[in-house]
């Protein structure tokens, strides 16, 4: 290999898979570090895993990104590829996005699951063209495969990007991060086979859903506060103009003011439009700021 490389394989209960994982990557990838950080599981993850010839930290706090975040503090090499443990990602789709970095070297590369549409569970599919749908409208970025749990980073992106959320938010926050950072961005088609025999998934579809719409609300104030912001000044202002109608229409009609609670509520609502378009605009002046200091940071990485 050309790059120093490391697979990471955040695990919960996974000893049913995680054993056959580490061995088909590393016979795919002999010269590689393989990184298993079992998050607080309760069956023989940890013991499966060394037995394969894999390194084990333990991050007992539960959450996948929180169990990504500290095998990245504990990785040097040039690449780190993030893989699942339940062996749903084979050994030969890593081996794509390694050898797309090689020929053209991105910043972050993302497997696409190609698999039978049955593979998938209904909601599961309707969630994911949901949210992509949802982040091409607010970061302007199609995301394929949005939740794909294959993923290649640079050492420039896995040391540079912050991870803030804590659970199955994760692939979806690199890719606003990605998105918002300018960093290089490529998607590859890759192979999906189902997870291990007798294991079963920790997505729970509806109330990792509104955590991943939670996330993509809270990013989009952050990193779009001025389209943010113009969108919540609008609905106030239209409310607003909505509860001040009759009270101006008696107004140009009598010269008399009846509608008084009207009033004062359209007065209200016209306020809060005037302040959230001035904390929009504000808070997009302090992040360009912030943006142009992280570019010229991010020039300054040798990594």
């Amino acid at each position: 290999m050309k790059s120093s490389l490391c697979i990471l394989i955040p695990c919960l209960n996974e000893e049913l898979g995680v054993g056959g994982v580490v061995t088909e990557f590393r016979r795919e990838f002999p010269g590689a570090r393989i990184l298993v950080v079992d998050n607080g599981s309760t069956d023989k993850t940890t013991e499966r895993a060394r037995e394969a010839g894999a390194e084990v930290v333990t991050e007992p706090r539960r959450g996948k990104a929180l169990a990504v975040c500290t095998g990245l503090g504990r990785i040097d090499e040039d690449l780190v590829v993030m893989v699942d443990g339940d062996g749903s990602y084979g050994a030969d789709a890593a081996r794509l996005l390694y050898e797309a970095y090689e020929t053209s070297p991105t910043d972050m590369v993302t497997g696409t699951r190609q698999a039978p549409r049955d593979t998938f569970r209904p909601l599961h599919q309707l969630g994911g063209a949901a949210f992509s749908l949802a982040l091409r409208l607010a970061f302007g970025y199609e995301a394929k495969d949005v939740f794909s749990g294959l993923r290649l980073f640079s050492k420039r992106f896995y040391k540079n990007v912050p991870i803030l959320f804590r659970g199955f938010e994760l692939e979806t926050e690199l890719t606003i991060q990605a998105v918002d950072k300018s960093f290089t961005m490529r998607e590859i088609p890759i192979p999906f086979r189902s997870r291990a025999v007798g294991s079963e998934s920790k997505l729970r579809t509806v109330a990792d859903g509104f955590r991943i719409l939670r996330l993509l609300v809270v990013l989009f104030r952050d990193y779009k506060p001025l389209v943010f912001f113009s969108i919540v000044s609008a609905c106030f202002a239209c409310t607003g103009i909505a509860a001040g109608f009759l009270p101006v229409w008696e107004y140009f009609h009598t010269r008399m003011v009846g509608r008084f609670p009207l009033a004062i509520l359209a007065a209200a609502l016209m306020n809060l439009a005037v302040f959230s378009a001035l904390t929009g605009l504000v808070l997009e002046s302090a992040l360009r700021h912030r943006r142009e200091a992280y570019q010229v940071e991010l020039r300054k990485f040798r990594g």
